[in-house]
């Protein structure tokens, strides 16, 4: 086997990885990265595949995108987050991408909220723990704990050689037994591992785990006076569940819009424990926009069985006290501040996303400034602490280490002697 990372060996994001057998090729991820050089605002893609080949948005593989001969068998992801699976709508038609079925649910929910978004032409079905061929390569999807559903890591095999991709893993969440089963099934198996190292730049930092975050949770909604904003992705399952069990014991009402509601609703199909819209607990606020936009992509049907568990601004007024409200940093921060006037001073606001997001926010930071209001914040991080890492590698014992998705791939050569650290476009000998 060949080979190739096309992105990633000194970045975050962007994941692109090519890998050979003869005349075989497949990609794993081809993610759309966070940053381009010379560029201050992040990568757009409505442009042709020339011009994002051009400015550096797309990675230069041959036989890819529309407009060539297709030479590559199949394009496989990981996850469905966008620094992984975010171009993947440029793969020429004939080529088969594939990703879980969780994945491809999480794609379907998103759709209607994102009705320009070019749509994924030949998608299949990557089914978990089963080896898919792809001519002399075969590739078994092995499920990890992350914060994007059904996130798996990628083993690739070829005349007696294994190759694993971890994409983006933690031992952390609600499903880090998944981290001990990788190393436990795989140890002493594996030729060469390609492995994420998104926090190596903070070796010491032990992220909190996901279990740990809920009576976090808790202990904030047991001294709740007025209203709870808790902004959060909707597509990460593991924070909507926290959410709604710390909530659910201390008897408050959670509060989730259309879209989250749409969202959980398309993930029933990885699991019925999922919080639903018409579980007691749960109401739900209809953004007007969120509406049109369900029904203009065919879910009439969906708004309006929800009907009997809409709340509105006024409602949550008045009940402000045991109200949680799911948010998202938007223009719908204008609604609250309008309705709650001088008392959203009173506001409790969680901000439970990465760091990195609040310096540059628009709507809530401003909000919280002008009412003197305290921030709080309860997260975890979707990706491996260093010391997890390290418990990875020395479990699995590969021949070769090859760092991804990392601005500090030198930290693994300090630790192993076994650490290749190709540039981007590099092809080796697996």
């Amino acid at each position: 086997m060949n080979l190739t990372i096309h992105r990633g060996t000194r970045q975050i994001g962007g994941s692109c990885v090519e890998v050979r057998s003869g005349s075989d090729r497949i990609l794993l991820d081809l993610g759309l990265p966070l940053t381009v050089p010379g560029a201050d605002e992040p990568p757009a893609t409505e442009q042709s595949v020339q011009a994002l080949l051009t400015s550096g948005v797309l990675p230069r593989v041959t036989g890819v995108y529309a407009g060539e001969k297709p030479e590559v068998r199949a394009v496989i992801m990981s996850h469905v987050h966008q620094d992984h699976m975010g171009l993947a709508h440029f793969v020429h038609a004939d080529i088969a991408v594939y990703a879980t079925e969780g994945a491809w649910a999480l794609t379907e929910a998103l759709a209607p909220f994102l009705p320009l978004r070019k749509a994924i032409a030949n998608r299949r079905t990557l089914p978990l723990r089963t080896p898919q061929r792809f001519g002399s390569l075969a590739v078994t999807a092995i499920p990890v704990d992350h914060s994007a559903p059904d996130a798996a890591a990628l083993l690739v095999e070829s005349n007696g050689k294994r190759l694993l991709y971890t994409g983006d893993l933690r031992a952390h969440g609600r499903k880090g037994y998944l981290y001990g089963n990788l190393i436990r099934d795989l140890a002493g198996t594996i030729d060469t591992l390609v492995v994420e190292g998104t926090t190596i730049g903070r070796p010491d930092h032990e992220p909190e785990t996901e279990q740990s975050l809920e009576p976090a949770f808790m202990r904030l909604f047991s001294r709740q006076r007025h209203m709870t904003l808790i902004f959060c992705s909707a597509q990460n399952l593991d924070r909507i569940v926290t959410v709604y069990r710390a909530a659910k014991r201390t008897q408050k009402t959670l509060v989730i819009d259309l879209y989250t509601a749409f969202t959980l609703n398309k993930l029933t199909c990885l699991s019925d424990s999922l919080p639903q819209w018409d579980w007691p607990e749960i109401r739900m606020v209809p953004w007007g926009y969120q509406q049109l936009r369900l029904n203009e992509a065919g879910h009439a049907a969906f708004v309006e069985s929800s009907k009997p568990k809409w709340i509105g601004k006024k409602e949550m007024h008045a009940h402000a006290g045991g109200i949680v409200l799911l948010m998202r940093s938007n223009r719908k921060m204008a609604d609250i501040e309008s309705e709650l006037g001088d008392e959203s001073r009173l506001v409790q606001v969680v901000w439970s996303m990465w760091e990195g997001y609040w310096a540059e926010d628009k709507y809530v930071r401003p909000f919280c400034e002008t009412y003197g209001i305290k921030r709080d914040y309860l997260h975890t991080s979707g990706h491996a602490s260093w010391s997890d890492l390290k418990r990875l590698i020395e479990g699995l014992r590969p021949a070769t280490v090859i760092p991804i998705h990392t601005e500090h791939a030198a930290v693994f050569a300090q630790h192993f002697s076994n650490v290749l650290l190709p540039a981007d476009g590099d092809s080796l000998s697996v």
